[in-house]
């Protein structure tokens, strides 16, 4: 018995999206339960929160610290590996022609994000609390837009912004 599901034309884009997606989360799903440590990872963005902060990075053996007014941990959440997992799988997962090198930019904005949030979780440690929700929603929005921009639906049009434009070439009608 041979069985064949024929999926009409206007659907057979967003099945695939929603396949792809669908196992990439399967993916993202299991490595998450194995609980990964990225200590490599960690002390990158340790040092680099220090770096852009004016902080000092203590290695103990509770785990990786940034200190600047206040101790804070950085954890393996903090890296902001998750964050670039869902946006790189929303972006393999789009059917439709596609840049890759788009998908590099909107990577080191997403991890540029990131960083920023740090930043700012160092610099004002006593509104941990006030930040680091807020921080999870922007975060959500954050990677949409940069994946909507990634794929062509969000257009943003940096050139006009800085002053860059570029002359358009006319030309004359002969007679």
């Amino acid at each position: 018995m041979k069985l064949k599901i024929k999926i009409p034309r206007r659907f057979r884009n967003k099945v695939k999206f929603t396949t792809r997606l669908f196992l990439l989360g399967l993916l993202f799903y299991i490595i998450w339960l194995t609980r990964p440590r990225f200590e490599l990872l960690i002390f990158l963005t340790a040092q680099m929160v220090a770096l852009t902060t004016g902080a000092r990075v203590i290695v103990g053996m509770d785990g990786v610290f940034v200190r600047k007014s206040s101790l804070i941990q950085i954890i393996t959440d903090c890296t902001g590996w998750k964050e670039l997992f869902v946006f790189l799988s929303l972006f393999i997962s789009w059917p439709k022609k596609k840049r890759a090198i788009r998908a590099f930019y909107g990577s080191l904005l997403i991890l540029l994000f990131n960083l920023i949030r740090l930043d700012l979780l160092v610099l004002f440690p006593n509104s941990f609390d006030y930040f680091h929700p807020g921080f999870r929603y922007l975060s959500i929005l954050f990677i949409l837009a940069v994946w909507l921009w990634s794929i062509g639906l969000l257009k943003i049009k940096v050139g006009y912004s800085t002053g860059r434009r570029r002359k358009k070439r006319r030309r004359k009608k002969r007679r």
